[in-house]
């Protein structure tokens, strides 16, 4: 009985993670095609120097030819910069143009007025500050690997 509790809690928890995060998403963007446009910018902006097709491809589980499609769309719209890389010039490294900096910095603060807004509405002080804890417990399960994790982390 505590094992199937645990199992409905769990799946709970994953799907009211998951409502979140696609809330946000859409709070963030003007549509489908800019959420795409957001999560490589955004790969670029969290890996700054070292950001290589490569690089994205592994950090975002995405096909190359799919990167290479976003990244090409991304040029276009001058959003990024492709730039040789000093030391070996077959590599490419990349990094977000002023405007794909703006675009990137915009969609951030959208979303973020959304959840400064909603949590003001639905929320006291103190779950307010409670979930900005509960943030601290969601970097340690993101950083989680089985491998590096020692086994007695049960209590």
């Amino acid at each position: 009985m505590k094992i199937q509790r645990l199992n409905r809690d769990i799946t709970q928890l994953r799907r009211q993670l998951m409502d979140a995060s696609r809330r946000l998403r859409n709070e963030a963007t003007a549509d489908d095609r800019s959420w795409a446009r957001l999560l490589v910018l955004g790969a670029i902006d969290r890996h700054v120097e070292s950001a290589t097709p490569s690089v994205l491809a592994a950090d975002e589980g995405m096909r190359s030819s799919n990167l290479a499609a976003a990244l090409r769309s991304l040029e276009a719209r001058k959003l990024i910069v492709r730039t040789p890389d000093t030391k070996d010039r077959r590599k490419v490294r990349l990094r977000l143009s002023s405007a794909g900096r703006r675009f990137l910095d915009d969609s951030r603060a959208r979303g973020e007025r959304w959840l400064t807004e909603a949590m003001d509405a639905c929320l006291t002080a103190s779950e307010r500050s409670d979930l900005i804890k509960a943030g601290a417990l969601l970097d340690r399960i993101t950083a989680y690997s089985k491998a590096a994790m020692p086994r007695s982390r049960k209590s």
